[in-house]
């Protein structure tokens, strides 16, 4: 009691603090989202009052001043306000692959605030339209306006200047501009752009089409010379290929438990994601303070960049025990698209890329984290192999002897039940975190220096199981598959291809595939008939999508369901949807039983035959037939319990 009491809180504890790391989370994001959602209101704002100092403030005046009584036209209102005309240097364009409408554009500042009176506020406009600036280090300069006789202003570079006096012998249009090096010069330019706009007015005719209606100034933003160079794009970015033009894809796994752990897994996770990007990597990927877990799918063209860019990380790189873990065979585009399943069709294995932070990368339910880099021996595949075919000569021998190891299947029930090395022993765990138990009944007579051999999927399970072996229970002979299956599968399959696999039937990974067959063996027994097989897969009722073992045959029978009950269910959502969606109804229904009646198929033609029989032979009877709507309720009440199987027994015919 006390033992359950303890993996109950273990359980317990372990989902509260899964709990809190989510709630911590959503927590910082939502920090996030109302930083960037007052940063686009204050944007917003800024520029409504701008629209309405340009637009909403003029046409109120002209309302109320538009006309004298001697029916003139009253002054158009100018607002208290600059006008910009900002150009981008070239060379910076290309650097920052900015648009054709990014080479210049027009802002307004209105007089008086921070934007005409400091280099920081100055920018800080500047980029409300340039927002690539915001990435880059640069310099800016300013210059007075060229009025064309219409009263347009001309920007120099443009081919429309009226005369080239800014021109400077070596063809600089911004000879005469001078440079914006701190608060003190940004102040004396709107200064400058105050005076001349007035001497300009004060030139002019009272209705000249040239008068400014502002003060106006041109802004030029160039590269910063002396700005640090760009760091170079990183070894393992060169030369790389597309990779939305891969012919197939490279499934993989790997783990590591880096020596101090992860310090902030939020920020690692952030990494990871900016890292693979430039990959088009698919995949799940659970992060810890204790290390990384990852389930992927990469474009094969790409798969060696992956792996370069794995290893220069540090938390990663030396630590991923065993390297990365590959699949033998890569899949084609076609074979990649229809390997999962996901809602009961085909569909790829993965879809996107999911980094997950977790409390740990394997639920194990200890109380206390162990020394990974402390579990036992890290056996390689083909010494492995070797292993099991000698045990498997010295058992047929009728050798029983104490050195023979114990071989232990580290997986769940679900895993085992389709595949398994020869002589393992599976621990029929529901969960990992049930293992230690187990262990603790198989070994509690086992002397410390008993042999023992341990195997998972991909080696992470037998990591923290060949820890707690050495270390919780003292055995000093433990050895680990390295890689798991998918290192052995490959390994032999590249360096002895012509050996008899020591692993039988299918094993069972993490992806949309659910499994992958080693070979023809069939293990599982068939949860539909009880024939022997090694397919295994998930319901295809969306609402059951139970992991089950089944034979081809019952796939086929039962449309890939457990049961009768979510077969029906499949069928009538398919003919749903392959159907034209009907127009709304605007029945009503009084009870149940009109409602059934109404969404119910038609009866089959043996529902009329036993009708009429039990018309003939027992007439006294005719009133117990089931009706067609008692049928469908009964049959959509077995859809929804998700038992997988109902027995009806009724004291009626039909």
């Amino acid at each position: 009691t006390d033992e359950n009491a303890n993996t109950n809180s273990n359980a317990n504890s372990y989902t509260n603090s899964n709990e809190y790391i989510v709630k911590a989370r959503l927590a910082v994001q939502s920090a996030k989202r109302q930083s960037r959602k007052d940063a686009l209101e204050e944007d917003r704002q800024r520029n409504l009052k701008i629209k309405r100092l340009l637009h909403t403030d003029a046409k109120n005046a002209n309302a109320t001043d538009g006309n004298g009584d001697d029916g003139s036209v009253g002054e158009y209102p100018v607002p208290g306000m600059y006008a910009l005309r900002v150009s981008v240097d070239k060379v910076l364009r290309d650097e920052l692959r900015m648009n054709g409408r990014e080479k210049r554009g027009r802002a307004f500042i209105e007089c008086g605030t921070e934007g005409c009176e400091s280099l920081k506020g100055l920018k800080f406009e500047i980029h409300a339209f340039f927002r690539a600036l915001k990435k880059s280090t640069y310099l800016l300069s300013a210059g007075l306006p060229e009025i064309n006789p219409d009263g347009s202003i001309v920007s120099p570079g443009d081919e429309s200047l009226s005369n080239n006096s800014d021109v400077d012998g070596d063809g600089n249009p911004y000879a005469k501009f001078w440079d914006l090096n701190g608060d003190k010069e940004v102040t004396q330019a709107f200064e400058k752009a105050q005076e001349f706009y007035t001497e300009h007015n004060d030139k002019l005719d009272e209705y000249a089409p040239n008068r400014l209606k502002r003060p106006s100034i041109l802004i030029h933003v160039r590269k910063d010379p002396n700005a640090p160079l760009p760091p170079p794009p990183p070894a393992y970015l060169e030369n790389l290929k597309n990779p939305k033009e891969t012919e197939s894809m490279t499934m993989l796994s790997f783990y590591s438990f880096p020596t101090g752990g992860v310090t902030d897994a939020e920020e690692f996770a952030l990494l990871l994601r900016k890292l693979w990007k430039p990959f088009d990597a698919l995949g799940r990927v659970y992060i810890a303070n204790e290390g990384v877990n990852a389930q992927m799918s990469i474009p094969t063209n790409v798969l060696q960049n992956f792996m370069d860019c794995c290893a220069t990380v540090p938390e990663l790189g030396s630590y991923m025990e065993n390297g990365i873990n590959i699949d033998p065979i890569p899949l084609s585009m076609e074979e990649f698209s229809v390997a999962g399943e996901m809602d009961g069709k085909p569909s790829p294995p993965f879809k996107n890329l999911h980094v997950r932070v977790r409390q740990q990368i394997v639920a194990d339910g200890l109380d206390k984290s162990l020394d990974w880099e402390s579990a036992g021996y890290d056996m390689p595949p083909m010494e492995w192999h070797q292993k099991l075919k000698e045990a498997r000569e010295r058992r047929y021998n009728g050798d029983d002897g104490d050195d023979i190891p114990l071989i232990f299947d580290c997986r769940n029930d679900y895993e085992t039940s389709v595949g398994k090395f020869e002589g393992a022993k599976p621990l029929d765990t529901e969960n990992f975190r049930d293992s230690w138990d187990v262990f603790k009944d198989e070994l509690k007579d086992k002397p410390k220096d008993t042999p023992i051999m341990t195997y998972c999927t991909g080696g992470i399970r037998c990591v923290k199981v060949g820890a707690y072996l050495t270390q919780e229970m003292g055995f000093t002979n433990v050895s680990r598959l390295a890689g798991g299956i998918i290192a052995y599968d490959r390994t032999l399959n590249t360096e002895a291809p012509e050996e008899e696999p020591m692993f039988k039937g299918t094993n069972y990974v993490f992806d949309g595939r659910v499994g992958r067959q080693i070979t023809d063996d069939a293990l599982g027994t068939c949860i539909t008939c009880g024939a022997k097989t090694n397919l295994i897969s998930n319901c295809k009722n969306s609402n059951c999508h139970k992991r089950m073992v089944q034979c081809k045959k019952c796939i086929n029978t039962f449309l890939g369901t457990c049961s009768e009950a979510c077969k029906n269910r499949v069928m009538n959502k398919e003919t749903v949807y392959e159907k034209q969606a009907p127009p709304k109804s605007d029945v009503k229904y009084d009870n149940i039983e009109d409602y059934s009646l109404g969404h119910s198929t038609s009866p089959a033609d043996l529902y009329e035959e036993i009708k009429s029989s039990t018309a003939q032979y027992m007439g006294s009877g005719l009133h117990m037939i089931s009706d067609a709507m008692q049928g469908r309720v009964l049959c959509n009440l077995a859809s929804t319990a998700r038992e997988g199987r109902g027995l009806e027994i009724w004291g009626v015919t039909g």
